[in-house]
């Protein structure tokens, strides 16, 4: 007996039948229940801000000043490193034609000293320096009546080189003629200035009134050679005394040497010889020509 052949199915049941199973799919995803941990790889950034907000200290400190120059257009125009003009701070006594002026050290401190300035002309600089600026006495304005721009400062001793190279910057800045620099120091403050000289060619002369014994100080000569050098002392102050003559022999440059009997140190000889005024504002008219 012959079996009857199986019935085919139509293309049409295929069709129906595979769509059945896509429906049953996508039913079966539907009904995933989602995690209850965000996944990274699904979700979004899941940090939350601090619960507890603290507020930066607070400070009861007055702020900080601002240097003055900062929005200076004098300071902005200034090179890198330059000295900033004297700021004038003090009124000068009646007929005095000093002004008391502050001027800024390259560590910050701020240095008090006397300008003298000659406007009428681009007159040469003179820098006095001395352990005590009032020793100078009248000194300052006879320089200025000589036709000279003054500038009295007192180094400090431990930061004297440094402080040496700005006031020589700021009597610049202070309408000296660059071209035209003498320094002028008295005991501890002449050290300074030959020491100060042979470090900085804006010096073109140097003049010591009895300076510290400190035999080191030939060894600064070869620098300063052959600028020209004035040079006192009084013959009793023996070390001084000897000290300079060393000097002299060791100077290639003009020397003038003038020696003094009982005459006092320092700035003392200005006032036991109101002559050695005369004598050296004369020698650097010679000098700085």
């Amino acid at each position: 007996m012959n079996k009857p052949y199986p019935k085919l199915r139509t293309p049409k049941k295929r069709f129906a039948a595979a769509g059945l199973l896509v429906v049953l799919l996508l039913a079966a995803c539907a009904e995933t229940v989602p995690t209850h941990t965000p996944e990274a790889t699904l979700t979004g950034p899941t940090l939350e801000p601090s619960a507890t907000f603290v507020p930066s200290a607070r400070s009861d400190r007055a702020p900080e000043p601002i240097y003055q120059g900062q929005n200076n257009p004098t300071a902005a125009a200034l090179a890198p490193g330059a000295a900033m003009p004297p700021l004038e701070i003090g009124q000068p006594p009646s007929g005095s034609p000093g002004r008391t002026v502050e001027i800024t050290a390259e560590d910050g401190t701020l240095l008090i000293g006397e300008l003298y300035v000659n406007t009428d002309v681009l007159a040469p600089g003179v820098l006095l320096l001395a352990d005590e600026g009032a020793a100078w006495g009248d000194f300052p304005t006879r320089l200025y009546a000589a036709g000279f721009t003054v500038l009295v400062m007192n180094p400090r001793p431990t930061a004297a080189m440094s402080d040496f190279r700005v006031m020589l910057q700021t009597l610049i800045n202070g309408v000296a003629d660059p071209a035209r620099l003498g320094v002028i120091g008295a005991g501890g403050g002449a050290n300074v200035a030959l020491r100060g000289c042979a470090a900085d060619l804006l010096c073109d002369a140097v003049g010591l009134l009895s300076p510290v014994p400190e035999a080191a100080l030939v060894d600064v000569m070869p620098r300063i050679n052959p600028r020209p050098m004035l040079l006192t002392a009084s013959q009793e102050d023996s070390e001084t005394f000897t000290l300079l003559q060393s000097l002299q022999a060791a100077a290639t440059g003009e020397v003038l040497f003038q020696p003094f009997n009982r005459a006092g140190a320092g700035t003392g000889l200005l006032q036991n010889r109101p002559d050695l005024g005369d004598l050296i504002a004369s020698w650097l008219k010679l000098v700085l020509v």
